[in-house]
């Protein structure tokens, strides 16, 4: 009687999928610079954050009894000094800090918001739809966008301002002057995000699922909500971290020319432009433009690593598992 020894079968272990979401955090995760620029940058936010309530009552104080020496020479807790008026310097760029990040996080939101739906839409109906979308944002990118801003700070300001005394009382005079500032910049920052955007949305349509839902009849809006906007997430994520640097540099070059935040609310950009007037050769108070100055470069600096970071892990040509 013979034995027939069969030839042992491989089995075949199947790995679970991994989602882009574990993929891209995975990937993002080896970037070092990235992940430092998430520890610096918390420490920043927490600390502009954690001192905001003594920051709000706090940065315009003034000492009387203030030197005009370096900050290691001032007389109680001023590790950062005090400005040309004897005002606690770490105070108002604590407070400082926090009007130019939330106004930079808030200018991002609306640019994404209003670029993302801009381009869905041209990308998605096309033809006459997309070249007449697109022209206008031709146009608009052929405007300086300081000029925007100031046109929209003069038509809407005022109508902000006497909305806001009608249900709140008189003095509404900042709330209005930050609000106008963060929404005319996400308002001319959306031109980028729209042209990415609808480009994503043209390479979309052409997929074969894409005109199989189509052909059965799926609904418009389940096709968006359901396909389109899943593999647009990745986009979103890294122009949007991409936008709040460049936000936060608009508003601080608005500032430093004296047409953005008005004072006496401070923020890092009119911040520097005080340090920049107290710089002089009899008595130079250059801590007043170093600390300003080094946190807005060191935020902005973070930012755009973790910008880069974003971008090379949700980046579909170096997607790769081991």
């Amino acid at each position: 009687m013979s034995i027939v020894i069969s030839p042992p079968t491989s089995l075949a272990v199947e790995t679970p999928p991994v989602s882009l979401r574990n993929l891209a955090w995975r990937r993002f995760r080896r970037s070092k610079p990235a992940m430092i620029s998430m520890g610096v940058l918390f420490i920043i936010l927490a600390a502009c954050v954690g001192t905001a309530p003594v920051s709000m009552h706090e940065y315009q104080s003034q000492a009387l009894d203030f030197n005009r020496q370096p900050p290691q020479l001032q007389p109680g807790f001023a590790p950062f000094g005090y400005d040309t008026l004897g005002r606690n310097l770490f105070w108002r760029c604590m407070f400082g800090g926090l009007v130019s990040l939330g106004i930079g996080l808030a200018a991002a939101a609306i640019s994404v918001g209003i670029g993302t739906c801009w381009g869905t839409v041209a990308g998605w109906y096309g033809g006459r739809v997309d070249n007449i979308m697109m022209r206008l944002v031709d146009i608009l990118y052929g405007l300086p966008y300081i000029l925007l801003v100031i046109l929209l700070k003069i038509a809407f300001e005022p109508k902000l301002i006497g909305f806001l005394e009608y249900f709140f009382g008189p003095g509404q005079d900042r709330v209005a002057n930050v609000v106008i500032l963060f929404a005319a910049i996400g308002g001319v920052s959306w031109l980028t995000m729209a042209r990415v955007i609808r480009g994503q949305v043209l390479s979309l349509k052409a997929m074969p699922y894409i005109e199989a839902s189509r052909a059965l009849g799926v609904p418009t809006r389940f096709i968006l909500l359901r396909h389109m906007l899943p593999n647009l997430i990745g986009p979103i994520i890294v122009y949007a971290t991409l936008t709040v640097p460049q936000a936060i540099l608009q508003e601080s070059f608005l500032s430093f020319l004296g047409i953005g935040i008005q004072a006496p609310v401070p923020t890092w950009g009119s911040l520097a432009a005080e340090g920049v007037k107290a710089v002089n050769t009899v008595v130079s108070f250059w801590w007043t433009v170093l600390f300003p100055c080094g946190l807005l470069g060191l935020t902005l600096l973070c930012l755009n690593f973790i910008g880069d970071g974003l971008r090379d892990a949700f980046d579909p040509k170096t997607k790769r598992t081991k």
